[in-house]
């Protein structure tokens, strides 16, 4: 017998995504830097300025508004406040960002990665983050480039749709279906863990694992050296069908301790009754993020 909270959301079902921030979310204030910090944001911004492309370049402006205040400073948290280390990573991402332009990565170009739904966008934590879901169960195409080039491209619409302030991205990661053949290799995972540390540095949040199977756990620990520990300690894992856990170890959560539940999906314990449907999310992402779906 179907309970009434299950016929509930059932006759709830959207197909249409939340990508934008609801007004009732408590949004970060940036923390103030103390006068070494300040002094150490300067000599940053100087550099940086000093390595943008010429103000004559149609790219300039782009580059310009990558490297914003915030940017910089996220950098200097990553580097811990080493100064060279800082300006190493900037440069690095930088050059990566002139060669790989992921902010001009066109939709037509990864949309065969995205008919699954195995990756998207959807509500909103309690502090005005994004949610990023990924479902490699639904995984659809071999790896390659192209794998990549789809979470960056959802990496760039997920900072796109974020509101004034708020800096970083959740990501839930539901290994519902997935199997050891269909789960993404090391090499993919490898790249994406980099990609994450070293263009997007200080962007994630928090990240939430669901339904980990039992050869996880092996594969977790042949990635676990290729992550930084700052990044591992974000890495919390849910158990939905036994709550307790989160009594018996801290590394366990619930995911409404930190999503409300009208932003979180349904089967994870929300009320957002979402149901991907490809063409209905796809225009809605584009015109969200301001791309022709196309």
């Amino acid at each position: 017998m179907t309970n009434n909270k299950e016929t509930d959301i059932k006759s709830l079902y959207t197909k249409i995504p939340i990508l934008t921030c609801p007004d009732n979310v408590t949004l970060p204030v940036p923390p103030e830097l103390t006068a070494e910090q300040e002094e150490k944001f300067s000599k940053v911004r100087e550099y940086v300025d000093s390595i943008l492309l010429p103000k004559e370049d149609d790219r300039y402006q782009e580059e310009k508004n990558w490297a914003s205040d915030a940017c910089l400073k996220r950098n200097l948290r990553a580097a811990k406040w080493n100064l060279t280390d800082a300006k190493n990573r900037i440069k690095y991402s930088l050059e990566w960002r002139r060669e790989y332009k992921p902010s001009d990565i066109d939709p037509k170009t990864v949309e065969a990665e995205a008919v699954t739904g195995k990756q998207h966008l959807n509500g909103f934590d309690n502090n005005g983050r994004p949610i990023f879901y990924l479902r490699p169960g639904l995984e659809n195409t071999l790896p390659g480039p192209d794998q990549l080039r789809f979470v960056i491209f959802n990496f760039e619409s997920a900072i796109t749709i974020m509101p004034e302030n708020v800096e970083n991205i959740v990501i839930i990661i539901d290994f519902n279906k997935c199997t050891a053949r269909s789960s993404p290799g090391l090499g993919v995972a490898k790249e994406f863990m980099h990609a994450l540390s070293s263009h997007y540095p200080e962007r994630l949040g928090y990240s939430l694992i669901i339904n980990a199977p039992w050869y996880f756990w092996g594969f977790f620990k042949l990635l676990s050296p290729f992550i930084d520990p700052v990044t591992k300690n974000k890495i919390k894992f849910v158990d939905i069908h036994n709550p307790g856990k989160t009594v018996q170890n801290a590394q366990w959560v619930n995911c409404l301790d930190f999503i409300n539940e009208n932003q979180l999906e349904s089967e994870y314990g929300g009320s957002n009754a979402f149901e991907y449907h490809h063409e209905t999310y796809w225009k809605t992402l584009c015109e969200r993020i301001g791309k022709s779906p196309y």
